[in-house]
């Protein structure tokens, strides 16, 4: 029998449905279905028999697919989805995804690891000797230590083991792709085991950058590790300690320019010119893991887990996709927690009585600084186009002008010359600034109005239109060449949660289970917002905020503004469960998931109007089972509703200078199918077709475009579908084992109906473009297991789509800017097992 199991990378890789049951292994004793444990109900069970949509990811999913981390697993789980920044992700379930910008609200989806409770920032962690991942589907809380209103994903490592155990691997490929890795699992005593690994992964950019200096999109250089220890203290009592760290240092995330101002308009030259000055995005972080369990009989045992973790980010971004200093924009996310996790779980169970109960308890602290920088150039251009559009401010410069010279404007004397000269002046200079010609301002405009010698004429203009205007925010392209105007906004928040929760599951015949469990939550949040002033403060008086508005931070000078709130839930779910076979079951379930309200870290409004808590009901009906010695099918249905959604769009408001990330709250209805299925057709042959249909309905509440137009009737519907097809081949060969998997992925595009998505945006290339991707693995053991050589391939058939254009810059400037996806990678790996 080959030591190959078939199921590497389940039927795409767990997709949805139960999907678990399908991932085993990569190299295992026998070509077959095994079943697969899970602990989505906290204790060790078959998937097959959890009564909850839970996809499984084993260590062979992530070694068949490199994925790295979750964003590299979602294309595998159609329905999950996982924003691809590390300082700013966002998970999503089955369509509910959280806004990934503001520190001040909770994440949709409640991620797990070793146990404890992951804010949301620190999500995009590699996976580093990874037993499995599991994503719970629906509403949860009645299990874990957190409400969490889509679903949750529990990140589970290996932990330490009382034999002897290590390897070390190297993985190599195009774009400068170096993964090295190393495991050691070693018992010290009888009683207490250490295990410790470490990943050092590099890759260059795959979008040029132009720009002299500037780094190419895509590079990544990440070092991650974990070291913990395990003490059997007695038979029934074990502690243990570990430490994980991770450290970022990575490339901006991309900005292509789609614009006439970019270096191309067509998204897939691969090649950009982006300015952004020390462009980068970078995170330290780590955590200290402690845990103690106990069993007190055969019925009861505990469970205790004490975490705290911390992290400091910074997030450097292009905004405007050019290398044109007159249109320079760029954003900083820096951001800095520290989170302690408390929870006391006690299990209890008996021939017909199985039951979950427990606390838990959390403390997070908060910094965060959202700068945003242009250059004088751009700053000057900002002002200028304001004053020109503005017919106050025009009829105020003719005023003065007619009163330079003497005379009225409308007397039909000197003053109407002297004010229509000056606004004439006013719009070519505007004109000019367009054109961004200098020399030819200096040729007409400022010997016109009897300018000459050394000094900056065009700052002069601009210093005589600024002083009729009383202002100093009238200010010449030349005199602060070369500098930067940067505003920010402050934010600090203390964040408390508590919760209780309770989950029953009874056996009332041999066949049929009832499943009952409640949830009580209380998340207390203070939050401040302060606006230090910008940084050319102190370079020219009569200053004042050009990008934020009142509206988005505390008026300089004001001090703090402070803001707190408290809000409480009680959720839970019910579960009736019949298994008709031995070999498989349904399940009708009705839950209910909740998200706590917040703060918008850059809108002060939601200081007195704290954004709504999201609260889901989900109606689910599930089937799971062998059907055949050679066929396993997952299905289910479900009917969920989520008031009050929370979502992040780009927004211009009235009093606003350019578009900034703001949420905003809805109502949305999801109904779907999710299919999974698994066939052996031979002993060395295995197929798996994992596939999701969602219909959604939305209507949001109004709000500002990236453009500045008012959506007040933002009703739209839409039909997802997705699918993946899998094949994993492991023929009898005479020397060792060989193991061949593919796998083909479809995700149908519903960009077009995000709240955040304009009009404009269908006619850059690549636009609403589907997702097509082949992925393909070869690999090769020999027969003592040692060695392990292999070839891998993603998107071998180098489809390429490009994502949403972010319109933060193009009211103001014209310059929106996209990303496109990953192009064709390759490569090769090298393993040795001690």
């Amino acid at each position: 029998m080959t030591k190959f199991q078939l199921n590497g990378r389940r039927p795409i890789a767990l997709a949805v449905a139960f999907a678990a049951g399908a991932l085993v292994p990569a190299f295992a004793s026998a070509v077959e279905m095994d079943e697969v444990i899970v602990t989505a109900q906290k204790r060790e069970q078959n998937a097959l028999e959890v009564p909850v949509t839970v996809d499984t990811f084993s260590s062979a999913d992530l070694e068949n697919t490199n994925a790295l981390k979750l964003s590299d697993m979602d294309d595998f789980i159609p329905g999950f989805d996982v924003g691809s920044g590390v300082t700013q992700s966002s998970i999503g379930i089955r369509g509910v995804s959280s806004s990934n910008i503001s520190a001040g609200g909770d994440p949709s989806v409640a991620v797990f690891y070793d146990d404890a409770y992951v804010p949301a920032a620190a999500t995009s962690m590699s996976f580093a000797d990874m037993q499995r991942v599991e994503v719970l589907k629906g509403p949860q809380g009645t299990l874990f230590g957190r409400n969490a209103a889509a679903g949750t994903v529990n990140l589970v490592p290996n932990p330490p083991q009382p034999e002897f155990d290590a390897f070390v691997s190297t993985r190599v490929g195009n774009y400068g792709l170096t993964q090295l890795e190393g495991m050691v699992n070693a018992p010290l005593a009888d009683n207490f085991f250490v295990r410790g690994n470490l990943m050092s992964y590099q890759r260059d950019g795959f979008i040029e950058n132009a720009f002299p200096g500037g780094d190419d999109s895509g590079a990544e250089e990440i070092v991650t590790g974990r070291l913990a220890a395990l003490w059997q203290i007695t038979d029934k009592t074990a502690a243990q300690l570990s430490y994980d760290w991770d450290d970022v240092d990575n490339a901006a995330r991309q900005a292509i320019g789609v614009s006439e101002y970019a270096y191309s308009t067509n998204p897939f030259d691969h090649k950009v010119e982006n300015d952004v000055v020390n462009g980068g995005e970078t995170r330290t972080m780590s955590s200290i893991n402690a845990k103690l369990t106990h069993t007190f009989s055969d019925a009861w045992s505990m469970k205790w887990v004490s975490n705290y973790r911390q992290w400091e980010t910074s997030n450097r971004e292009e905004e405007d996709g050019t290398a044109d200093i007159t249109r320079y924009l760029d954003t900083n996310n820096t951001f800095d927690s520290d989170i302690s996790y408390h929870e006391l779980q006690v299990n209890f169970s008996s021939d017909r009585l199985s039951a979950v109960m427990g606390a838990n308890y959390s403390r997070e602290d908060i910094y965060q600084r959202t700068d945003v920088t242009a250059s004088a150039e751009s700053i000057t251009r900002l002002v200028t186009a304001d004053i020109v559009n503005n017919q106050d401010l025009r009829d105020m410069i003719a005023y003065g002008a007619a009163l330079e010279v003497g005379g009225m404007p409308g007397d039909g004397g000197y003053g109407d010359a002297a004010a229509a000269y000056a606004l004439g002046m006013l719009d070519t200079v505007d004109h000019l600034w367009d054109e961004g010609d200098w020399a030819t301002f200096t040729t007409l405009v400022a010997p016109a109005v009897g300018m000459s010698g050394p000094l900056p004429q065009a700052d002069m203009v601009y210093d005589m239109i600024a002083g009729e205007l009383g202002t100093g925010m009238l200010f010449g392209p030349q005199a602060f060449a070369g500098k930067y105007w940067t505003e920010s906004v402050e934010n600090t928040g203390d964040f408390t949660n508590y919760g209780v929760y309770a989950d029953f599951d009874y056996a009332l015949t041999d066949n049929f289970n009832v499943l009952a469990g409640l949830r009580y939550s209380t998340d207390k949040k203070s939050f401040t917002w302060e606006t230090p002033g910008t940084s050319f403060r102190d370079l020219r008086d009569g200053l004042e905020e050009v990008i934020f508005s009142e509206n988005d931070a505390y008026n300089v000078g004001q001090g703090v503004r402070r803001a707190s709130d408290k809000w409480s839930a009680t959720t839970g779910r019910l579960v009736g469960q019949y298994h008709f076979t031995e070999d498989a079951m349904a399940y009708l379930s009705y839950s209910t998931g909740y998200k706590s309200g917040g703060f918008d870290s850059l809108n002060l409004l939601t200081a007195d109007n704290p954004i709504e808590p999201e609260e889901v009901d989900n109606i689910e009906l599930g089937i799971k089972g062998d059907l055949l010695d050679n066929l396993r099918v997952q299905l289910s249905y479900f009917d969920m509703t989520v008031d009050n959604r929370q979502r992040s769009v780009e927004s211009k408001r009235p009093e606003s200078a350019n578009a900034l990330p703001t949420v905003i709250n809805g109502d949305q209805q999801f109904n779907g199918v999710e299919v999974t299925v698994d066939w052996m057709a031979t002993e060395s042959v295995r197929f798996g077709l994992v596939t999701t249909v969602r219909d959604a309905d939305s209507k949001w509440d109004p709000y500002y475009d990236a453009d500045g137009e008012l959506q007040s009737e933002r009703e739209k519907s839409s039909v997802d579908t997705a699918y993946t097809v899998t094949f994993d081949w492991a023929p009898t060969i005479s020397v060792g084992d060989l193991n061949l998997h593919l796998d083909y992925i479809f995700v149908e595009n519903s960009d077009a109906l995000e709240p955040g998505f304009l009009a404009s945006f269908s006619d850059i290339d690549g636009v609403g473009e589907d997702d097509r991707r082949l992925n393909g693995r070869l690999a090769w053991m020999n027969s003592g297991g040692k060695y392990e050589l292999a070839l891998w391939g993603r998107n071998l058939l180098d489809n390429e789509r490009t994502n949403i254009p972010s319109g933060r810059t193009m009211a103001v400037f014209g310059t929106p800017y996209t990303s496109v996806s990953e192009p064709r990678t390759y490569g090769a790996e090298v393993r040795y097992n001690f």
